[in-house]
């Protein structure tokens, strides 16, 4: 279940895809204490947070780019754009600009930082990178259960991962040893055919030999 919405803060739901679920949460920017409520990239930033709030992201992520034009060093404004990126399913170009964003200009909020480059990491299919987010979002926030909940799914999928690569591993090995061993008994056969070849050629000229002797 998402947390509790706080005006002027960002929600972001991440659904994992596939088998599994990723726990879903409400994951915030930092609130636009500083910024002036006449400014105009916080009048498009507000805007932008009301477009996304009716799933009209693309109209979102126009309004936070425009944003971010007036200020472009706006930690809340990378995040938002973020946000929307994921939320268009361009998970890549989310990931980028959730690392752009510095975790210690954040405050309280940078658990939640880490927690959304994880389920983008996670989307991606990057299980490592997803898991050592998680854990960031933890050490920011150990009592945050639903960072667990998808910390924990994430190192399913990473040992899902490792026992198939174990077994196709294996499966190569095999392969490889029933390979060497047809290799080996065709150069086999060829040895005994040659053999056997070399013996009846002895044969037929004794035979041959001994024609000879009787004729004479």
């Amino acid at each position: 279940m998402a947390k509790k919405l706080i005006p002027l803060w960002l929600v972001l739901l991440l659904l994992a895809p596939g088998s599994g679920t990723l726990w879903a949460r409400a994951a915030t920017t930092v609130p636009l204490w500083d910024w002036h409520w006449f400014e105009p990239a916080a009048r498009r930033n507000q805007k932008g947070i009301e477009t996304y709030k009716e799933g009209k992201y693309a109209a979102a992520l126009e309004q936070f780019l425009s944003a971010k034009g007036l200020k472009p060093a706006s930690q809340e404004l990378r995040n938002n754009t973020a946000a929307a990126l994921y939320q268009l399913k361009k998970y890549q170009e989310a990931v980028d600009e959730f690392s752009r964003v510095d975790p210690d200009k954040l405050g309280a909020a940078a658990a939640d930082l880490h927690y959304n480059l994880g389920d983008a990491y996670f989307r991606l299919g990057q299980f490592p990178k997803a898991l050592e987010s998680y854990k960031r979002c933890l050490l920011k926030n150990p009592d945050d259960v639903q960072a667990k909940k998808n910390f924990e799914l994430t190192l399913k999928k990473i040992r899902d991962q490792q026992q198939k690569q174990q077994e196709q591993n294996q499966q190569q090995d095999s392969q490889a040893e029933a390979e060497r061993q047809k290799q080996k008994y065709s150069a086999m056969m060829q040895f005994l055919n040659q053999n056997e070849k070399k013996q009846m050629e002895r044969k037929k000229r004794k035979v041959s030999a001994a024609q000879n002797e009787k004729d004479w």
